[in-house]
C-alpha cells in the first residue's frame, strides 16, 4: 500500500508540473515581455544597445539624438526611453535605431530603455554645458577630507583637513599628515617643512600679517612635538613655531625643552579659528581652556592648567586666555554654552561671530540654531534672527561681492519665511526674500556658496529641484531659479567643506570645491575638484 501511495503521489506531481508548463507556455504567447530574458543564454527580447561608448554633445530641448539599438520594432508601442532618469520623447524607432527628443533640463547621466517590465541600460551620455570639470587641477586625498583651502599671495594653496596622503606622494621619510602646500593647480610644490605634520585633523587655518599661520583642530602634537591642545602657530614654511623653555630637571634644578611657542588651547575639538585686532578667536566643541606651566614641568611630564570655558574662546597672540570674553569674571565661571552643537561659524569684518548649528538656546537666551556673538563674547541681542530656523542649520557662507549670507540646512522656515533648506540674509541679518526656492525632493541642502557673478552653487543630497533631476549639485540664479546652461552636470556625491573662487587662463570663473568628495559629474574624484563656469 505504501508503494502505491508513493507512485500515486509521483504521478500527481508530474501532472501538476505538466499543467504549470502548459500554463506558462500560454502566458509566453500572450505576454512575451514577461519571458525570462536570460533563458538559454538569449539576449532579453532580442533587444541590445550596439555601443557602450559615452557620447558628448551640446543639447537642449529641441535636440534629437539617435542611439543604435536592435530588436525594438516588435515592441515599438511599449518602449520608454530615459536620459539620467528623465523621460525623453521618442520620435522614431527603426530596426537598428531609436531617436529621442532630448528632454529639456536633463543632464549628464545614464540612458535607460524600458519595454514593459524589463529594463535595458544603455551608454552614459555626457551633456556639454557651461559647467565642466577643470582637468588641469589635480587633487587626491585617498579616503581623507579637505576641511579648508587657504590661497596665498603667490598663488599657492595651503590645504588642511584629515588626510594621511596627497596625490600618493607620502612616504615614510616625507609623510603628509593633514596639511599640504600645492601650486594653484593642486600639485605639491616646494616651500613647506611640515615634517610629520599634525597627529589629528586640522579643521581651520588663517594667515597672520607676518606670514605665519594659526591652525586649529583635534591634534595634540605637530611634527612629533607634544604640548599642543588643538591650536598652535606655524612658521611661514609650515614648521612649528617653537621655543626653548626652562623646565624642572631630573638630576639638577634646571633643564630645558623645546615646545610650541603658542601656549594656549582647548580640551576638545576646534571647528574654526579667526583673527581680529591681533587676537585669536576659537569656536568648537570644548569645555576647557588649556595652558602649560613649564616652570613646574619636566621634559617628560608637562603640567597643564585648565579653565572652564564653553565652545568659544579669545586669546592673545601668545596664547593667554582673555577672561573678558565669554567668561563671567565675578563668578569665575564661563557663560552657558548652547544646548546643541555648533556646526559652522563665520566672523564678520567687525569682529562679531555668527554661530549656526542645532542649538535652540545660547548663553541661556533663545537662539534657534543661529546667534551672533558680540566683541565682548556675549550674545548680540540686536541681531534680527527672530524665531530663527525650525530645524538644524548645517553651514553659513558670505559673499563680499553681494554682501549676502547663505544659510543652509534641513529647516523649512527661517524667521517666519517659508524656505526649505536655504535662506539668503542681508548684511544686517534680515531675510532677503528675493531668493525663493522651488520644490526640493529626495534629500536636503548641506551647503551653498554665492559666486561673484551672483550665481549660487548648491550642494547636498537632493535628487530633484523644481521637478528637474539635479543629483546633489545645482547652480541657481539669485532668485532661486535654475541657471540656464549651468545645470548640465551629472551626479554629485560628497560633503563640501570649502569653496574657493578664482579664474582660469581665459578669465572665466572657477570654483575649487573641497571636502569629502567622491563623485562630480559622474566622474570619480577624491577630496577636491575644480570646475570652470563659462559665460
Amino acid at each position: 500500500m505504501l508503494r502505491n501511495r508513493q507512485i500515486s503521489g509521483k504521478n500527481m506531481g508530474l501532472a501538476c508540473l505538466l499543467l504549470l508548463a502548459l500554463s506558462f507556455a500560454s502566458c509566453k504567447k500572450e505576454n512575451p515581455i514577461s519571458e525570462d530574458p536570460y533563458a538559454g543564454g538569449k539576449v532579453a527580447l532580442g533587444i541590445k544597445f550596439a555601443s557602450d561608448v559615452s557620447d558628448t554633445e551640446q543639447v537642449n530641448g529641441t535636440t534629437q539624438i539617435t542611439f543604435e539599438v536592435t530588436g525594438l520594432m516588435p515592441f515599438k508601442d511599449q518602449v520608454k526611453f530615459y536620459i539620467n532618469d528623465t523621460e525623453a520623447s521618442i520620435t522614431k524607432i527603426t530596426d537598428k535605431t531609436i531617436t529621442v527628443l532630448f528632454p529639456a533640463g536633463a543632464s549628464t547621466g545614464g540612458t535607460t530603455l524600458i519595454v514593459g517590465d524589463q529594463i535595458f541600460f544603455g551608454p552614459a551620455y555626457r551633456v556639454e554645458g557651461k559647467v565642466e570639470v577643470d582637468a588641469t587641477f589635480a587633487a587626491n586625498t585617498s579616503i581623507g577630507s579637505i576641511r579648508q583651502v587657504l590661497p596665498l599671495p603667490n598663488g599657492n594653496l595651503v590645504m588642511v583637513g584629515s588626510f594621511a596622503n596627497y596625490m600618493a606622494a607620502a612616504t615614510t621619510k616625507t609623510p603628509i599628515n593633514n596639511i599640504v602646500l600645492t601650486n594653484a593647480n593642486g600639485f605639491i610644490t616646494s616651500g613647506f617643512s611640515t615634517g610629520k605634520g599634525a597627529n589629528g585633523a586640522i579643521s581651520s587655518i588663517f594667515r597672520l600679517a607676518n606670514g605665519q599661520f594659526m591652525v586649529g583642530g583635534s591634534f595634540t602634537n605637530y611634527n612629533n612635538r607634544v604640548g599642543i591642545n588643538g591650536v598652535t602657530r606655524l612658521n611661514a614654511n609650515g614648521s612649528l613655531d617653537s621655543s626653548r623653555v626652562e623646565v624642572v630637571g631630573k638630576t639638577s634644578d634646571h633643564s630645558y625643552d623645546t615646545v610650541a611657542t603658542f601656549n594656549g588651547g582647548v580640551s576638545g575639538f576646534v571647528n574654526k579659528v579667526f583673527n581680529y585686532n591681533n587676537s585669536i578667536y576659537v569656536v568648537g566643541s570644548f569645555n576647557n581652556y588649556a595652558e602649560f606651566f613649564y616652570e613646574r614641568s619636566t621634559r617628560d611630564n608637562k603640567v597643564v592648567g585648565y579653565t572652564k570655558l564653553n565652545g568659544l574662546l579669545k586669546m592673545n597672540l601668545d596664547g593667554k586666555m582673555d577672561s573678558s570674553y565669554n567668561f563671567n569674571v565675578t563668578a569665575n565661571l564661563p557663560y552657558v554654552a548652547g544646548n546643541g552643537p555648533i556646526s559652522d561659524a563665520l566672523m564678520q569684518s567687525d569682529g562679531k561671530i555668527i554661530l549656526v548649528g542645532s542649538f535652540t538656546t545660547y548663553q541661556g537666551l533663545n537662539s534657534n540654531r543661529i546667534t551672533r556673538i558680540g566683541t565682548n563674547g556675549l550674545v548680540d541681542a540686536t541681531y534680527p534672527s527672530g524665531t530663527g530656523a525650525d530645524d538644524a542649520i548645517n553651514a553659513i557662507t558670505y559673499s563680499a561681492t553681494s554682501g549676502k549670507y547663505l544659510v543652509a540646512g534641513v529647516f523649512n522656515n527661517y524667521n517666519g519665511f517659508a524656505t526649505k533648506g536655504l535662506v539668503m540674509l542681508n548684511t544686517d541679518g534680515t531675510v532677503d526674500r528675493s531668493l525663493v526656492l522651488k520644490t526640493i525632493e529626495g534629500g536636503s541642502i548641506s551647503k551653498a556658496f554665492q559666486l561673484k557673478s551672483g550665481k549660487i552653487l548648491v550642494f547636498g543630497s537632493f535628487k530633484k529641484y523644481d521637478g528637474v533631476i539635479r543629483q546633489g549639485f545645482m547652480v541657481l540664479n539669485p532668485n532661486g531659479s535654475l541657471a540656464t546652461g549651468y545645470n548640465n552636470t551629472g551626479k554629485f556625491q560628497g560633503i563640501v567643506n570649502d569653496v574657493y573662487e578664482s579664474t582660469d587662463i581665459f578669465g572665466n570663473p572657477t570654483a575649487l570645491i573641497a571636502g569629502t568628495i567622491t563623485l562630480f559629474d559622474n566622474q570619480q574624484v577624491s577630496g577636491a575638484v575644480r570646475i570652470s563656469l563659462k559665460p
